[in-house]
Formats: structure tokens, C-alpha cells, sequence
């Protein structure tokens, strides 16, 4: 007797598993809000995209010129991307701070600073996380002229659902050997 189509059922449903655990972000929504002094300035759902940023704030600063800022949030990382023109250098004043409160679904372990060009100041310190919510503080830091980034990397825990049924397909696995 030939166990091959059992064989490719338990591989074909720890794939579906992994794929399931591995795709918790993109397709869900969170929440992105701009946070000046305390108040929220902008706050909005969206849908987490794979192809498109999912926030957008620009803003006109009192010395002039104008700076965007767009938040793009991916299955292991966020960037947030400045475009700063008209002046030479923004450092934004106040307690400026952008949040993000990711989907309910998901528990990250940790958020680390993988890099930061044309943004000087910006350091690890710069990010608060707990629960499902994570603090950016923007303030105190220099955008330069043109195009700046930060990003971030992190680790997150696969839904309940999907552990439970990457452990049913190795159950089921070990069952069928067994029974050989």
C-alpha cells in the first residue's frame, strides 16, 4: 500500500499552516495615528497592503517648505519615509510622536532599529512597544532636504490558529507512520 497522497495531505497542510502563520499582517487592519502634545492630530484605520504604505501625513512646518511622512507596515517590518523640501533640515518640535496599533491577531516579541538614513538623532530609544501598540517619537530628531527613512524589524508569534494546526499536521504525520 502506497501512503503517498496521505504523505503530500500532511505536507500540504503544514504548508498552508506556515503560509497562514506567516501572513498575520498584511490583509488586517491597524490603526495609525499622528500625535502631537497629546492629541491625536489624524488617526485612521487601513488595510495593510503589501504593495502600498498604509499611512500618509504631510504637513506645511512653520519655517516653511514641506514634509511627508508615509508609514509602510510589511510582514516583518515598518519604514516610515520622510520627504522634506523648501528647507534645508526639519526638526520637528513638541512631543510628536506617530502610533501604530497593529492587528489584533498578532503578538510581537520585540521592535529593533535596523536603519536610518537623513534622519539624524533617531536611535532604538526612539521607539516605545508594549502590547500591540508602538510609540515613534519624531521629535527632537533632524529630517534632511530630500528623502530620509527609518526602519524597523520585528518577530511576532503566529495566531493560535495556526500553531494548532501546524501541531494537528504533525500529529497526524506521526499517526500515519505509525500505522505502517
Amino acid at each position: 500500500m502506497i501512503s503517498v497522497p496521505r504523505a503530500m495531505l500532511v505536507v500540504a497542510t503544514s504548508l498552508v499552516a506556515t503560509a497562514s502563520a506567516q501572513a498575520e499582517i498584511v490583509g488586517s487592519v491597524s490603526n495609525f495615528a499622528w500625535i502631537r502634545n497629546g492629541v491625536a492630530l489624524d488617526e485612521r484605520n487601513a488595510l495593510c497592503s503589501a504593495l502600498l504604505p498604509e499611512y500618509y501625513r504631510a504637513i506645511t512646518p512653520e519655517i516653511g517648505g514641506y514634509a511627508a511622512f508615509s508609514v509602510d507596515l510589511s510582514e516583518n517590518s515598518l519604514s516610515i519615509m520622510s520627504d522634506v523640501s523648501g528647507i534645508p533640515q526639519l526638526t520637528l518640535g513638541g512631543t510628536q510622536t506617530i502610533r501604530v496599533i497593529l492587528p489584533v491577531d498578532v503578538v510581537i516579541e520585540s521592535f529593533t532599529l535596523v536603519g536610518v538614513s537623513s534622519v539624524a538623532g533617531f536611535t532604538q530609544e526612539d521607539l516605545q512597544f508594549e502590547g500591540r501598540t508602538l510609540l515613534v517619537r519624531m521629535n527632537g530628531n533632524t529630517f534632511a532636504s530630500g528623502g530620509g527613512a527609518i526602519t524597523m524589524a520585528f518577530n511576532y508569534v503566529p495566531a493560535p490558529g495556526a500553531m494548532a494546526l501546524l501541531l494537528a499536521a504533525a500529529g497526524i504525520g506521526r499517526r500515519q507512520r505509525r500505522a505502517s
